[in-house]
């Protein structure tokens, strides 16, 4: 996929911008959520003044200025200044903050995972949205990583970026309290913050490249494990499991490598924010009691403010770096879903309604390249008429372009050069995708899913009844097999359909595009692999459709092809000769 890849800024504006277009006035309610937060603990914190002094800790009996307008606001609103006033305001101040933060850790759970669902979804709506030509050629082990990984770590970096706000609210308030109680050791404690940011700047960008990287080689990754499942077999085959593990081995060395490395960077951070935290105490402790001469009661709340106050910092810090790390993540998941949407179809229409084939199929002057350049064709000029309710073989040497052909006729591929007509409607538009509706394929190699047979019939037809899907598998030859089984349709075919036979795989496969009620049944090289009782069994089945509905085959075998209305011969791309049932035989085309 080429694109221009994005700066670190940009990317970030782009993440921002992608989030709170989602989140909408959910953002703006989180956020005045953390603002209350902020303003209950504050105000807790500011009631421990009058609490200390009226328990006697100043011990001159003297109230300050914090404790005396305390003080005088209760007293204009008739409450008394006692003990257990003070207890009880701060009780119900504490309460009050604990409510808003059960509220405030929903909120934020349902944008941290509907923004990674919102994101899963929009990708996926994309990638079955492509063209065809396009989708052939994505990793599939690509989307995988995208679709889970990358896009669960922005889930994870939107949870950061939630505490982050939160985290920067608080520290405000925070900071506005402590300027209330010291304005010059404020001043000195934000002085000594800008220091320690300025001095942990590196280690961004060290957690950035450390996520650059990381995103590299969890894509090698996720492509190994694709490629060694399925190649496991011959690996086994040849002696070679060992070497299919070393290279794995390797990957995930590599992986661990970067996440110690980005462990460091983080854990270094944090060192030297609670060092610098501890001394900048320190030092406040004694510039207060040697200089400022602050009261007990102040010293020792904004002690207590700085000591709430500087974690968060640390946390801060913690936060950037997260979201930073993960920013790589959230690029090749843009980076796809611009791939993808730059390869669109046209949307469907909202009612599709399934087309019926009165006439023809005619190909007229259909030429078809998979190359920019379009003087390398897979197809060139072919004029090839199919008859309504016929069966016309397709046969050739492998690479003469049969499957190409069968994807054109199909409406996957689209021509570039001539057209396909549908009863002389050129086959484009909303008329593709009705047509697309009403072709049944069974491809070489059947794709059948880790569930029952019935779940994989229902598949192709959601609202097929129980007589209709006896039908379809009677159609198939398979009725008598799927009756046998102890579960019957309810049977698990395990993954790709591993539970039952080669045969008894592509009659299932028959039966669910039969299923459909198809006006056109392309099967394409679906008896290849089969032994001839199971290529039997197949030939009945499709030899009992014959004039019930239009069938193209693909195939080699003569016997295949031999009861057809109609033999279409490829070589290079072009046909070679077209033959009508009447004039072959096996001999004829040995």
């Amino acid at each position: 996929m080429k694109s221009t890849e994005p700066t670190f800024y940009s990317s970030t504006k782009s993440y921002l911008i992608s989030f709170l277009q989602f989140a909408g006035l959910r953002a703006g309610i989180s956020l005045v959520l953390a603002v209350l937060l902020g303003l209950t603990e504050g105000v807790g914190l500011v009631m421990l003044v009058p609490f200390l002094q009226l328990i006697g800790f100043n011990g001159d009996g003297k109230l300050d200025r914090f404790a005396t307008l305390i003080g005088d606001i209760l007293q204009k609103v008739g409450i008394p200044v006692t003990l257990p006033v003070i207890l009880c305001a701060y009780i119900v101040i504490v309460s009050m903050h604990a409510i808003t933060r059960k509220y405030q850790e929903v909120l934020n759970g349902q944008l941290v995972y509907g923004y990674t669902r919102f994101l899963q979804d929009k990708l996926y709506k994309a990638l079955t949205h492509i063209q065809w030509l396009c989708f052939t050629r994505v990793s599939g082990a690509d989307v995988t990583r995208v679709l889970t990984g990358d896009l669960f770590r922005v889930g994870y970096a939107t949870q950061q970026l939630i505490q982050l706000s939160s985290t920067t609210v608080l520290t405000l308030i925070y900071i506005s309290v402590a300027l209330f109680v010291s304005f010059t050791l404020t001043l000195v404690a934000l002085a000594c913050g800008i220091v320690l940011f300025l001095i942990t700047r590196s280690y961004h960008r060290q957690a950035h490249s450390s996520g650059e990287t990381l995103q590299t080689t969890t894509k090698e990754m996720y492509s190994a494990v694709s490629e060694h499942l399925q190649g496991m077999k011959i690996a086994k085959s040849y002696g070679l499991n060992l070497t299919h593990a070393k290279n794995f081995f390797a990957i995930t060395k590599q992986i661990e490598e970067q996440r110690i490395h980005f462990t460091k960077a983080n854990a270094t951070t944090r060192m030297v924010l609670e060092i610098a935290a501890t001394a900048t105490l320190g030092f406040f402790f004694y510039i207060s009691i040697k200089f400022i001469q602050m009261p007990a009661t102040n010293l020792l709340l904004i002690v207590f403010i700085f000591a709430r106050l500087l974690p968060r910092f640390s946390t801060l810090q913690q936060n950037i770096q997260q979201i930073v790390n993960s920013l790589p993540a959230y690029c090749a998941a843009s980076l796809m879903q611009s791939h993808f949407g730059t390869h669109q179809e046209a949307l469907p229409p909202i009612s599709i309604h399934p087309l019926t084939l009165k006439n023809n199929i005619r190909c007229d002057q259909l030429s078809f390249s998979y190359y920019n350049d379009n003087r390398i064709y897979s197809l060139q000029n072919i004029n090839l008429v199919i008859p309504s309710k016929s069966m016309v073989a397709i046969t050739g040497p492998s690479g003469s372009g049969k499957t190409t052909l069968a994807d054109l006729l199909m409406g996957l591929l689209t021509p570039v050069e001539g057209t396909i007509f549908i009863d002389e409607k050129s086959l484009k538009g909303d008329l593709l995708h009705q047509w697309r509706n009403s072709v049944g394929y069974v491809p070489q190699e059947t794709f059948l899913f880790n569930d029952s047979i019935r779940a994989n019939l229902l598949w192709a037809k959601p609202d097929a009844s129980e007589a209709e899907i006896w039908e379809a598998l009677q159609l198939a030859a398979a009725r008598s097999f799927v009756s046998n089984l102890p579960k019957g349709l309810n049977t698990i075919l395990g993954d790709r359909g591993i539970l039952l036979s080669g045969g008894e795989r592509q009659r299932i496969a028959l039966a669910r595009a039969l299923l459909r009620k198809p006006t056109l049944l392309l099967l394409d090289e679906a008896t290849s692999s089969l032994d001839m009782e199971n290529e039997s069994h197949i030939q009945d089945a499709i030899e009992g459709l014959h004039g019930e509905l239009t069938m193209v085959i693909i195939a080699h075998r003569l016997s295949t092809i031999e009861r057809a209305d109609k033999i279409v011969v490829l070589e290079s791309g072009r046909i070679k000769e077209v033959k009508l049932h009447e004039q072959f035989s096996i001999k004829t085309l040995t």
